[in-house]
């Protein structure tokens, strides 16, 4: 028979499991290559315009439109780094990077050099392959930066930055994003 002691210590332990962003993640989404939305609630993860320096920041959600193009990153272990859409092919690229506390739009120039790479850590994960246009490839993630280790976080209101901070151990909320297969 279980104690009154042990019965705690387990809802605690099992709270702590749930509460934390990364113990409670199940899954990293199949992302490379594909283009992307990064939304959370109604606002989505976008850039006020495709020059270097440009602030990301939080837009008006469109789920089937991509403002992100997902490569894997070889520096930045199980991450990536996430091009601009708007960018040709054959273009350098612009990425969206960890800049002394603000993120915004650079060029790779030392290759995936942490300050460009980014894990995502989801409570689900679906097949990219039989998830069609505006469909979730990604749950509940957090978008941790390889940098830093902290989650990027949505502002609160269309044109507000995106930042990065202590990942939180909500379960929802500013930090916690939808993928979108774009």
């Amino acid at each position: 028979m279980f104690s009154v002691i042990s019965i705690a210590l387990s809802l605690a332990l099992a709270r702590m499991a749930t509460a934390n962003p990364v113990a409670r993640a199940a899954c990293n989404p199949v992302l490379a290559g594909n283009g992307i939305s990064i939304a959370s609630g109604s606002l989505e993860m976008g850039y006020s315009s495709s020059v270097a320096g440009a602030s990301i920041i939080s837009q008006a959600l469109t789920a089937t439109a991509a403002e992100y193009v997902a490569v894997a990153a070889t520096i930045t272990n199980g991450g990536f780094v996430l091009k601009d859409v708007n960018q040709p092919n054959q273009a350098a690229g612009l990425y969206p990077t960890w800049v002394n506390g603000a993120i915004e739009l650079q060029t790779l120039v030392t290759p995936e050099d942490g300050t460009q790479g980014w894990g995502f850590v989801c409570s689900e994960c679906n097949d990219p392959s039989t998830v069609g246009a505006g469909g979730v490839i990604g749950s509940s993630c957090n978008v941790v930066n390889g940098w830093t280790g902290q989650c990027l976080q949505i502002g609160a209101a269309a044109g507000d930055a995106v930042t990065i901070a202590n990942c939180a151990d909500l379960g929802s909320g500013s930090q916690y994003f939808n993928v979108y297969l774009a």
